[in-house]
């Protein structure tokens, strides 16, 4: 989906991630958590614990993307059930990142706009991610997508010195347009 914003790298393509991507997923996701700044995790996980995401996003059906440079992984994003129970499964929780190297080159904005225009097809009618609030790039790029703040979790984390608030943002799709919410 383009959203008419600028055009990403001509060394970058994003396509569905498989489990060809395992081991440089494996190592982006790793960069980004070791920057202990952007993610929960501040320790990848393991080739093996990241092949087995990819296989059980695979087999479920939900939508995970991920941004090349050749056959190096430099952003991921997917969307993933929030919750198992009836009356939820149309919930789900987005997980993005892109390693500091590609940062402010389009590419968060183009693997959410892959991601949010597959969750219609996935059965996503509403998604939602938790975001640190000194992360405001990624805080306006998700607000300029139709995200809106539901809540706040005022000093919920307390690492290397900074204290920092989680933001809860999330869209509806209830039309199950994801068009109308990127350019709504």
């Amino acid at each position: 989906m383009k959203t008419g914003l600028k055009a990403l790298p001509p060394s970058i393509s994003i396509g569905p991630t498989s489990a060809g991507h395992a081991v440089s997923l494996c190592e982006a996701v790793g960069e980004v958590a070791r920057e202990r700044r952007w993610l929960v995790a501040v320790e990848g996980f393991s080739e093996s614990e990241t092949r087995l995401f990819v296989q059980l996003n695979q087999a479920a059906g939900v939508p995970q993307f991920v941004a090349l440079c050749g056959l190096t992984v430099v952003g991921w994003c997917d969307i993933v059930r929030l919750y198992p129970h009836p009356g939820y499964e149309h919930n789900g929780r987005l997980g993005i990142g892109v390693v500091a190297a590609w940062r402010g080159q389009g590419l968060g904005r183009g693997l959410l706009d892959h991601a949010l225009s597959a969750a219609s097809g996935a059965g996503f009618r509403r998604v939602e991610l938790e975001v640190y609030a000194s992360n405001t790039a990624a805080l306006s790029l998700y607000t300029s997508c139709g995200f809106t703040v539901e809540g706040v979790k005022r000093a919920m984390r307390h690492l290397d010195g900074r204290v920092d608030d989680v933001v809860l943002v999330a869209c509806s799709m209830t039309d199950g347009s994801p068009e109308a919410l990127l350019h709504g």
